[in-house]
Order: structure tokens, then C-alpha cells, then sequence
């Protein structure tokens, strides 16, 4: 329970600092998809036959669905089938020997 509610305030602040911070800071809209970016660390790193970072990539995806004012539900399903085929890649065609000892 205390990890999805860390997980729920570190996507929020993420989503808040992509939406509306770093859109000044960085040039011509370039800015750095930090919810992406930990969806992808979170279904790499994660276990074998978890999907938490399945539950992970909708829930950001729709905090950026919800900020970004869009079509709800494109980053969800795109962030879910993101971390799904990395699951995936990463159970049936890929083997890291130094991810076992985790």
C-alpha cells in the first residue's frame, strides 16, 4: 500500500513538472517525458510475472491524459501497451544474468 502511494505522488509530481514547468524551461517544446521514462525503468527492473508496472503505465498515462488536455485514454493505452511488450521482450527473448540475483 505505501508503495502505490509513493508511486501515485512521485507520477503526479512528474506529470505537474512535465505539463507545466519544463514547458518554459526547455526550447521548442523538447521536453523530457519523465512518466515514460519510469515506465520503462519500472518493467525492466521489475520481477518476473508482476504487472505492476502495467497498473504503473495506465495510471501515469492518465495523469498525463488529464494534464495535457487531450483525448483521455491515448497515453494510458499507449503507456500500457508499451510496458506490456517490454514485459513480454523481456520474459520470452531476453536474458540478463545479473537481473537474477534480484
Amino acid at each position: 500500500m505505501k508503495q502505490a502511494i509513493v508511486l501515485f505522488l512521485v507520477f503526479y509530481v512528474f506529470a505537474l513538472l512535465q505539463m507545466s514547468f519544463f514547458v518554459h524551461l526547455f526550447p521548442n517544446g523538447l521536453v523530457p517525458n519523465l512518466i515514460i521514462l519510469s515506465v520503462v525503468l519500472l518493467s525492466i527492473f521489475e520481477r518476473r510475472g508482476s504487472y505492476a508496472s502495467f497498473v504503473a503505465a495506465l495510471f501515469g498515462g492518465f495523469l498525463l491524459d488529464v494534464f495535457s488536455g487531450g483525448v483521455i485514454g491515448l497515453w494510458a493505452l499507449g503507456l500500457g501497451f508499451a510496458s506490456l511488450l517490454i514485459k513480454l521482450i523481456l520474459e520470452d527473448y531476453v536474458r540478463f544474468p545479473i537481473l537474477k540475483k534480484f
